[in-house]
C-alpha cells in the first residue's frame, strides 16, 4: 500500500504559513532598523500568533486532527490580532491578516479534515 500523500490544500496552507513568517521577519528586521526596537517589538507581539502557527506547521505531514483545530484556532486568533494591529497604524498588521484567512479557508476543506484524521499504524518498535 503506498504512503498517503498529503492533500495540496494543506501543503498549500504549509507554504502560505511559511512564505508568511519569512516576509514577517524581514519587515520586523527593516522596521526595526527604520523605527527602532520599540516598532519592531510592536510588530512582532501583533504577529505572534503567526510565529507559533509556523512552529506548528511543520507538523502537518505527521500530525493528528488537533493539530489542524489548533491551527485555525491559531489563524482565527491572529486575524484578530492583526486587525487590531491595522486599527493602531501598525503597518504589517496586512500581510498576516490575508495569510490566516487562507489558512483558515485551505485547514477548512473537506480534504485537509480526512488528511489529518486519517488512520496511522503504530509500526514495530522494534525496527523489524
Amino acid at each position: 500500500m503506498p504512503a498517503p500523500v498529503m492533500p495540496g490544500s494543506v501543503r498549500a496552507a504549509q507554504i502560505v504559513i511559511w512564505v508568511l513568517a519569512g516576509l514577517m521577519l524581514l519587515v520586523v528586521l527593516v522596521w526595526g532598523f527604520g523605527s527602532g526596537s520599540e516598532q519592531a517589538g510592536r510588530l512582532i507581539g501583533a504577529n505572534l500568533m503567526g510565529w507559533v502557527l509556523f512552529g506548528l506547521s511543520f507538523r502537518y505531514p505527521t500530525a493528528g486532527n488537533g493539530v489542524r483545530i489548533a491551527s485555525i484556532v491559531l489563524a482565527s486568533l491572529q486575524i484578530a490580532m492583526s486587525l487590531g494591529g491595522l486599527s493602531q497604524g501598525n503597518g504589517g498588521g496586512g500581510f498576516p491578516l490575508i495569510g490566516a484567512i487562507v489558512v483558515v479557508i485551505l485547514l477548512n476543506q473537506g480534504s485537509a479534515a480526512q488528511w489529518f484524521k486519517r488512520p496511522r499504524t503504530m509500526g514495530d518498535p522494534y525496527g523489524r
